[in-house]
């Protein structure tokens, strides 16, 4: 009987499968936890912006040591300036999605819930080429 591991050394890079896997999961934990500090940022009175942009500076570099080593593979800091951009990036497109989801009459809870799903998709592309990976590739192709 073979007893599989679920685990990879770090310098071991997850395949890509794995890798969509891997950044599925950590965007739960990390959605739950940046969700839960813009709600309760709101619920205590902040404007929406200003809760979305306080996730944000508290998310990245925690996001970054889960998504460098346990999605990617990747070690060391070295990416984390190319990483940081992309989520300033990435936090741009989430105001304007917020912004015109509540012109459009949603409330900020659901209309940040439902730019979640654009959002996802968009760290993921921006994400995996901060760190040196290309999305979608075959085996393990590093930028």
């Amino acid at each position: 009987m073979t007893v599989r591991s679920f685990s990879k050394p770090v310098d071991t890079p997850p395949s890509p499968r794995s890798r969509v896997v891997r950044f599925l999961g950590a965007g739960v934990i990390n959605t739950a936890f940046g969700y839960s500090v813009f709600a309760a940022l709101v619920f205590l009175g902040a404007h929406p912006q200003v809760a979305l942009i306080v996730q944000f500076v508290i998310g990245v570099i925690w996001n970054y040591w889960i998504h460098g080593r346990y999605v990617f593979g990747v070690r060391g800091y070295a990416r984390l300036p190319l990483y940081a951009l992309s989520y300033v990036i990435i936090y741009f497109a989430n105001a304007f999605l917020l912004r015109a989801f509540m012109v459009a009459g949603l409330n900020a809870y659901l209309a940040q819930a439902v730019a979640l799903g654009p959002v996802v998709i968009l760290s993921y592309v921006m994400i995996s080429h901060a760190l040196g990976v290309r999305p979608g590739a075959k085996g393990d192709e590093r930028l």
